[in-house]
């Protein structure tokens, strides 16, 4: 059952208060027996009052249904967050209780140790894009732009997919336009987006499939693509597919499980370069992501 905010029942209050000053001007002729003898001067001005206060209660009303709406994201956040960070922190807990049996293998400690600081890396990945996300969103988070080769950061950022990538029979290429300028961006934060975004192709891709890194440089902006050969998107939910919390819900897609916010903090990351995003999807044929940052 989700809570109701001080703010909401605030709202409520006022609007009943609201129903109760529009029956005040009725009241005394209601009483009185005497509604439809008075003049038409006083009836109109009685209706006019009753037609502002109506449309005051209709605001009122709609503010409280987006307070309530907001509520009611902000707590579906909370719990997707839990469960993105519940994952990792288990395997993280597994494995560390695994390294301390007795007589554990070399090799397979090792590994053990491995899931462990990954999954704490997946858990600080996330923790980061929520700060960032509400740092971007009010204006407060400082891009750090710096010049660097595009083609060396984005074969950095790519190269931990190689081993997804065999495990998960997905190919992944990389192609970089010869001879395309150093970009001047905050290097962390694109990092991030290639990462958002080749992470999610994955998520929708299957065996056998093909996910392809583009990025050139045209007309004073630097051009990024992202396309893959997976499951796809339906039309209806492309329009909504930046925005914040959005996950798209279904069978064929499990992105209902996810915080709703990567492509949401791309979009915000993007934007605060004075770029843009956009994406075209067919089901069952494959996505396309692709965005722009204007040489800076």
């Amino acid at each position: 059952m989700k809570n109701t905010s001080l703010y909401s029942v605030r709202f409520r209050m006022i609007e009943i208060i609201g129903y109760f000053i529009l029956s005040i001007p009725w009241l005394p002729d209601l009483l009185r027996g005497s509604l439809l003898r008075r003049g038409s001067f006083d009836l109109v001005v009685k209706i006019l009052l009753s037609v502002a206060v109506i449309i005051f209660i209709a605001l009122l009303r709609d503010v409280r249904k987006k307070i309530n709406s907001l509520d009611i994201l902000k707590q579906d956040l909370s719990m997707a967050a839990i469960h993105d960070l519940k994952g990792p922190l288990s395997l993280m807990i597994s494995a560390l209780s695994l390294m301390s049996e007795p007589n554990i293998n070399p090799r397979t400690k090792e590994r053990l140790l491995k899931v462990a600081a990954e999954s704490s890396q997946a858990m600080i990945k996330l923790i980061r894009t929520l700060i960032d996300t509400d740092r971007m969103e009010i204006a407060k988070m400082r891009l750090h732009p710096q010049e660097f080769n595009l083609r060396t950061h984005l074969t950095g950022h790519l190269a931990p997919f190689s081993l997804v990538s065999a495990d998960m029979g997905i190919k992944l290429e990389l192609f970089v336009e010869n001879g395309i300028p150093a970009i001047r961006a905050d290097k962390d934060l694109l990092g991030r987006i290639y990462e958002n975004l080749v992470m999610n192709a994955f998520k929708y891709s299957r065996k056998g499939g093909k996910i392809v890194v583009n990025a050139g440089f045209s007309e004073g902006n630097f051009n990024f693509e992202v396309k893959d050969t997976g499951a796809g998107i339906s039309s209806e939910f492309i329009k909504n597919i930046f925005n914040k919390y959005y996950r798209i819900e279904g069978r064929e897609h499990d992105s209902s499980e996810g915080s709703g916010l990567g492509l949401y903090f791309c979009r915000l990351a993007i934007e605060a370069h004075g770029g843009q995003i956009h994406i075209e999807s067919k089901k069952a044929e494959g996505t396309r992501v692709y965005f722009n940052i204007p040489q800076g």
